[in-house]
């Protein structure tokens, strides 16, 4: 009887012991994906304060020779297992030059590779040489990349490097405008060889848009050669037009906006009205331009709408400080009580914290929200309703002329000095105007020469349906930015739809919250179908598909490597890749594991030891 009872005891450990190890595919501990670590410079928001409280759109001075000003991407967009040479042509640069130098990203060298360029032709624009380049790369070049950075739904972007500005220490971030496979296809309407349209965007052709520029400035942009166009063909019901150049747009910022007509007071912004000169009777408010592909990203669009109304608080009179950062006339300053979207001193993944014995940074968390100061100023908080919050004497601390994402946990320095609604009004008076609780916007995207292609409109149409979020159901981003929507705590809501004057409406809805990425959208691999975006606990999907890597090597196996933006301990899904190439791995997230995620895909073969992921893409959700 003892025996046995000995025997059941050994028996029921034995169970429990099965029960918690779960058997993993062959060589796990060495075949572990790496971290993507390359480092992606913020875009810089090119919003001037002193243009809005002129109240008139006033011309600066003429880009320097040296600054570029755009090319075209071949192909338009680069989608993960494209094979062929990437070529970016028609480089505008400034000025007379043979050659130019540019600093490739190269993960093995923290300086980067630097190439040099050789003119192939030049133009003239305004009695200015403009030289143009066309440098191209292999499609190996294409796999570094995207081994080390991060891109998807919320991030249709690629870091390529920078280019080295002539007789400068200077130097211009360039990035590559990636397609997403598993965007659906949308349904468009040509009116003519200068005007089609989709659901939520228009494409205008606007011959020798950005040219502009050559005398007025980095931000002097054709701004009512597109507005006009576009009111002979779309209704005049749009508070604000987002125009995204086709041609990738190279300069000191990844967007701006510029506003058009003012009737609120108590914002330190004069109240004026220059809608005519835009074609609209009295309903534009701003127009903004997004350089690369900004205007599909979420910390972007609600950085640039948020300039309609702020920040142009004379923080200097109100708290007696310093101001510094980016741009910090135009943008908010280092305080409490909430992050910032329009920040000068932190980007909007930055806030705050208060500690028993000061002040550290965190991560804001998600979703990423306006601060009750931005609240008020867009006249969604009462006065009443705005809590006290302080606002740090040393204002330059992490950086005195750019903002930034501190590491988190660094403490702050100095003093923060107590500041309530009320020093704010003793200054600038109460708000008095509009409270939109409806915000019209219309993308507009603008090509120089042709109308783009139907893949384009279909990448564009989607990105500026998802802006609006109008299911009221997209979840946060991997980095936790969230909707206009959302972010303005539910009191506005953003509408795209595009209404044409004398052609049909397109009814199109498109499912922007749950949408799937393509079979293709990991380079190397190809699923068998679509790879949804969102995950149940507990829940057990069986991903297959098939290896296309042509590495001279016998894959055999395969890693789903899951990883939060705070890079916890990332989730992994390991499967065997057959000697076809053949493969399949199995998935089921815990309850624990609910949250935003990227996926990576990573390969391996016998004794290949840690490899970087082929690719990593977001935005991946666990609900």
């Amino acid at each position: 009887m003892r025996h046995w009872l000995r025997r059941r005891s050994l028996l029921a450990v034995a169970a429990i012991v099965a029960f918690l190890w779960v058997p993993q595919p062959r060589a796990q501990n060495s075949t572990l994906a790496l971290r993507p670590d390359g480092v992606d410079p913020q875009s810089a928001c090119g919003t001037q304060v002193e243009r809005h409280l002129l109240a008139r759109v006033t011309a600066t001075a003429a880009t320097p020779d040296g600054e570029p000003l755009f090319f075209d991407q071949d192909p338009p967009l680069v989608f993960a297992n494209h094979s062929g040479p990437i070529t970016l042509r028609n480089f505008n640069i400034l000025g007379d030059y043979s050659t130019l130098q540019f600093r490739r990203y190269d993960p093995n060298d923290s300086s980067g590779r630097l190439e040099t360029w050789t003119r192939i032709t030049s133009r003239s624009v305004a009695g200015r040489v403009i030289s143009i380049f066309e440098p191209s790369w292999p499609g190996s070049e294409l796999a570094t990349s995207l081994s080390r950075y991060r891109f998807g739904i919320d991030q249709p972007n690629l870091f390529w490097g920078t280019l080295v500005l002539p007789n400068s220490a200077i130097e211009r971030n360039v990035r590559l405008r990636m397609g997403i496979d598993g965007i659906p296809i949308s349904q468009v309407v040509r009116v003519d060889d200068r005007v089609q349209y989709a659901s939520n965007v228009v494409n205008l052709v606007v011959p020798g848009f950005g040219d502009g520029r050559v005398q007025n400035g980095t931000g002097g942009f054709e701004l009512a050669a597109v507005t006009k166009l576009f009111y002979q063909h779309f209704a005049d019901s749009y508070e604000v037009i987002a125009l995204q150049p086709q041609a990738l747009t190279v300069g000191d910022f990844g967007a701006f906006h510029q506003n058009v007509a003012n009737d609120v007071t108590g914002i330190n912004l004069n109240t004026f009205n220059q809608t005519s000169l835009y074609g609209s009777s009295n309903v534009l408010r701003g127009v903004e331009v997004y350089a690369y592909s900004n205007s599909t990203r979420y910390e972007d669009t609600n950085h640039e709408m948020a300039h309609q109304w702020g920040s142009n608080f004379d923080w200097t009179r109100i708290a007696n400080i310093t101001r510094a950062g980016h741009q910090p006339l135009a943008h908010s300053p280092l305080w409490t009580s909430g992050e910032s979207l329009i920040g000068a001193v932190l980007f909007g993944d930055r806030r705050v914290r208060a500690l028993s014995d000061g002040y550290a940074i965190e991560r804001t968390p998600a979703p990423a929200g306006y601060h009750p100061i931005e609240m008020y100023a867009m006249g969604k908080l009462e006065a009443s309703e705005v809590p006290d919050f302080s606002v740090f004497s040393e204002q330059g601390q992490f950086s005195a002329d750019t903002s930034t994402s501190p590491d988190v946990g660094t403490k702050l320095t100095g003093d923060a000095q107590r500041v309530s609604i009320s020093d704010v009004t003793r200054i600038h008076g109460t708000r008095t105007g509009a409270s939109p609780s409806t915000w019209r916007r219309a993308l507009v995207v603008v090509s120089r020469e042709q109308l783009v292609s139907q893949r384009e409109m279909d990448f564009w149409n989607f990105f500026g349906a998802r802006v609006a979020d109008r299911s009221e159901s997209n979840p946060p981003t991997f980095n936790n930015f969230a909707s206009f929507r959302v972010s303005t705590h539910n009191t506005v809501r953003l509408t795209t739809a595009i209404h044409p004057l004398n052609q049909p409406e397109l009814p199109e809805v498109l499912d922007t919250a749950s949408s799937s990425l393509g079979s293709q959208d990991w380079r190397g691999i190809s699923f068998s179908e679509p790879v949804r975006t969102r995950f149940s606990p507990r829940q057990s999907v069986t991903l297959t598909g098939r290896v296309v890597a042509t590495d001279p090597v016998d894959f055999n196996q395969i890693l789903l490597v899951f990883r939060t933006v705070d890079d916890s301990e990332p989730i992994r899904f390991y499967g065997d890749v057959r000697r076809s190439g053949d493969f399949a791995v199995t998935l089921q997230f815990t309850d624990s594991q609910r949250g935003r995620y990227s996926m990576g895909v990573g390969l391996f073969w016998p004794n290949s030891g840690s490899q970087y992921p082929r690719s990593t893409l977001s935005t991946v959700v666990v609900d």
